[in-house]
């Protein structure tokens, strides 16, 4: 080989393996897939994958926090896939098809710490495929029944519910969901008779409560507070360690000596495990600093969204925290996806 010949080698090599050596061969020769460093990062589209149909609020505020997000990027292009359906299933193997380059996001919810227990044969490991990336938004899981009933209470609607002898129907969105699990830790805990209703989504479970068919729900306080706002339904108590600032009056479940409810309905980035840590801790930086911007403590007021600056070791402490609660409940339930 001429010296010549062997320097352009050497420079090709050197381009497609980042200056690093694995034997005689480069990592691309090798079939592994190359990480772009954060100096390099990003070099093109980002693409964040939701659980949540198109139009849809989730969806909505998604796209409106990628204007913000971008412009901390110099302005890259970021663009948002909507995979509905399996409960996240999609969504998350989507981003799991691809590489770990730092490209391909997922903005799951709480359901992605049921599914582990949830679906016996799920196809991939939610808490060690996945590495958290930031917090993007929480709210509590109101305990909420129609502004008709007789209780003020959480307690008086439990003495009121015991004395309508297997009567009562509480609705979720569908089985294996957050309402659902919750819905069912009422009725097992304080020894309800009481009938699982599942719906497909909130409006069909809140109308159907409006005209007397449901006697509770636990669903989160966002989709609860229009008609909140109109006096039609009452959340007598809510999910979480602290009151809801946007709900002062309502007391905690554990105010009322009632443990095992802490866990809320939440928003947060993920990407595939083998992501630069260097990409997912500048992610992490943009992400909270834009979540503490005034407008978007403003747009997160207009929907009653809670937020802190968790880092991903913090984010993935909470997950695997909910994990184990989260299946504790699923096996007591008795109630699988397969």
């Amino acid at each position: 080989m001429s010296e010549s010949n062997f320097a352009a080698d050497r420079r090709r090599f050197v381009a497609g393996a980042g200056g690093g050596l694995l034997g005689l061969g480069t990592l691309g020769a090798l079939g592994l897939p190359l990480r772009a460093s954060a100096a390099q990062w990003p070099s093109r589209t980002l693409r964040f994958v939701t659980y949540s149909g198109a139009g849809d609020p989730v969806d909505l505020r998604l796209r409106d926090f990628l204007q913000s997000l971008a412009h901390e990027y110099r302005n890259t292009p970021m663009i948002v896939e909507n995979k509905t359906g399996a409960a996240g299933q999609i969504a998350a193997q989507s981003v799991l098809l691809a590489p770990p380059e730092g490209y391909d996001f997922l903005l799951a919810n709480a359901t992605f710490t049921i599914t582990p227990s949830y679906f016996r044969k799920l196809q991939y490991k939610p808490l060690s495929d996945f590495v958290p990336v930031a917090l993007s938004g929480s709210a509590p899981i109101g305990f909420a029944v129609p502004a008709s009933n007789p209780a003020r209470t959480f307690k008086e609607w439990v003495a009121w519910a015991k004395q309508q002898q297997g009567s009562l129907n509480y609705a979720s969105l569908g089985n294996g969901s957050v309402s659902h699990l919750y819905g069912f830790q009422i009725r097992d805990d304080f020894k309800l008779e009481a009938t699982h209703i599942p719906y497909k989504a909130s409006g069909a479970a809140l109308i159907d409560m409006l005209r007397g068919q449901i006697s509770y729900i636990m669903l989160d306080t966002f989709n609860l507070r229009p008609l909140l706002a109109k006096k039609q339904v009452r959340i007598l108590t809510v999910t979480g360690a602290d009151r809801s600032q946007y709900l002062p009056d309502v007391p905690t479940f554990r105010e009322l000596g009632f443990n095992g409810y802490e866990r809320t309905g939440w928003t947060a980035f993920m990407a595939k495990t083998g992501t630069s840590t260097d990409i997912v801790a500048s992610l992490n930086r943009s992400i909270n600093k834009i979540n503490a911007t005034p407008e978007w403590a403003r747009k997160r007021d207009e929907v009653w969204s809670g937020w802190k600056p968790l880092t991903p070791a913090e984010l993935q402490q909470q997950l695997q925290s909910e994990v184990t609660a989260w299946g504790d409940l699923v096996r007591r339930s008795g109630v699988f996806g397969d």
